[in-house]
C-alpha cells in the first residue's frame, strides 16, 4: 500500500536539515572561536600610578612583552590619584572582556581601601587576578648634595625637628614606611603625598623637600645619574647594584615591608582570557632578559598560576598595614 504523500512543507527538505545541523553546530562552536580569537583589538592596561613611577616602569616593560605575544598593540594608560582609585574605577566600570586591564601595587590594592572612607569599588568583588608580575622593593633617598649622608644621619636630623619627607599618596606603603620608622625609630617624618612618583621626586631632586620614600625602580635611574642618594632600601639583603648602601632592616630592626605589583581584570572577565594572560605573562617574568631589567631595578620578577595565587587584598592585609 501507497503511503500518502505528505503536504507541502510538513517534512523538511533536505536543504533544510543541512541548514538546520549548520546552525546547530555554528552555535556550539561560536563561543569557542570567539575566545580563541582574543584578542583581535588592542588591550588597555591602566596603571595605578603616574608616568615615571616605579609602577609604571613595570607596566611599560610587562605591557611591551605582551604586546609581542599576543600580536596586539598594549597601551599603557597610566591614571594616578585618590590613591590608585582611579585607575580602579576605569577598570571596574569597563566591560569584562580582558581588553581593560589594571597594573597596580599593593598601595593601590590593599592600603587604599583600608585607608579611604569610601571607596568607588570593591576590589575584592569587582576585580579578579590575572598573575602577580614582580616584587618592589622600595627605598629611602635624599637629593644628592643634602648634608644627610646615611640612614643614621636622617634618623638623628629627624629626632631633632620635624622633618617633611615626600610619598606617592597618602595610602601608599612609601608612607606607610615612614611612618612605621616615626614608630621605631623616633623620628618626627611629616607626609607630604603626591598625586604621582615623577613630582615628588622632582622636588626631592630640587631640594624643596628634604626626603623621598618611593619604588626603588624610579628612584634607582636618579641614584646612578647622579641626582638622587640612596640611603637605604627595603630588599631582604643588599641590593647588588648598591651593595654600599643598607637595608631598611640593617638601619631599623624590623622596618620592612614589602610590595607587589599585579595585573587584575573585571570581574567576570572570562576564565579562557585570564589563562591565557596568565600563561604569557608568566612567560615573560621568566624570561632571562626581562628578569634582569627588573633585577636592575631592584625588583624581582614572580610568576604564578592564577588557579593558586591569591591577590593582594585589604582583607588579607596584616593589622599593620592600616
Amino acid at each position: 500500500m501507497q503511503n500518502a504523500a505528505a503536504p507541502r512543507g510538513a517534512q523538511p527538505t533536505r536543504r533544510a536539515v543541512v541548514g538546520l545541523v549548520a546552525a546547530v553546530t555554528l552555535g556550539t562552536i561560536a563561543p569557542a572561536a570567539r575566545a580563541q580569537a582574543w584578542p583581535n583589538k588592542p588591550i588597555r592596561l591602566v596603571v595605578a600610578a603616574g608616568a615615571g613611577s616605579s609602577v609604571d616602569v613595570f607596566a611599560r616593560l610587562v605591557g611591551d612583552r605582551l604586546s609581542q605575544s599576543l600580536g596586539q598593540p598594549v597601551i599603557v594608560d597610566p591614571r594616578p590619584g585618590a590613591n590608585g582609585a582611579i585607575a580602579g574605577q576605569v577598570v571596574t566600570t569597563s566591560k569584562n572582556d580582558g581588553y581593560t586591564l589594571l597594573f597596580a601595587g599593593n598601595s593601590a590594592l590593599v592600603i587604599a581601601p583600608l585607608m579611604a572612607k569610601t571607596m568607588p569599588y570593591d576590589g575584592e568583588r569587582d576585580l579578579v587576578p590575572v598573575a602577580p608580575v614582580v616584587y618592589v622593593p622600595l627605598a629611602i633617598a635624599v637629593a644628592a648634595n643634602s648634608p644627610i649622608r646615611t640612614m643614621q644621619d636622617l634618623i638623628a636630623a629627624a629626632k631633632e625637628k620635624e622633618m617633611f619627607f615626600a610619598t606617592p599618596g597618602a595610602a601608599s606603603l612609601s608612607r606607610l614606611i615612614g611612618e612605621n620608622l616615626n614608630e621605631k625609630a623616633g623620628t618626627r617624618l611629616v607626609n607630604v603625598a603626591y598625586p604621582s612618583s615623577g613630582p615628588a621626586q622632582t622636588d626631592v631632586m630640587g631640594g624643596r623637600i628634604p626626603v623621598l620614600i618611593d619604588g626603588l625602580g624610579g628612584i634607582a635611574p636618579h641614584a646612578k645619574g647622579g641626582r638622587l642618594r640612596l640611603l637605604a632600601v627595603s630588599t631582604a639583603s643588599r641590593f647588588k647594584e648598591f651593595l654600599e648602601v643598607p637595608t631598611l632592616s640593617e638601619a631599623v630592626p624590623g622596618l620592612a615591608v614589602p610590595g607587589i605589583n599585579s595585573v587584575m581584570a573585571p570581574a567576570g572577565t572570562p576564565v579562557e582570557v585570564l589563562d591565557l594572560l596568565n600563561r604569557r605573562i608568566g612567560e615573560i617574568t621568566a624570561d632571562p632578559a626581562i628578569a634582569e631589567r627588573f633585577l636592575g631595578m631592584g625588583a624581582r620578577p614572580r610568576a604564578v598560576r592564577a588557579r593558586t595565587w591569591t591577590a593582594p587584598c585589604a582583607s588579607s592585609a596584616p593589622p599593620s598595614a592600616g
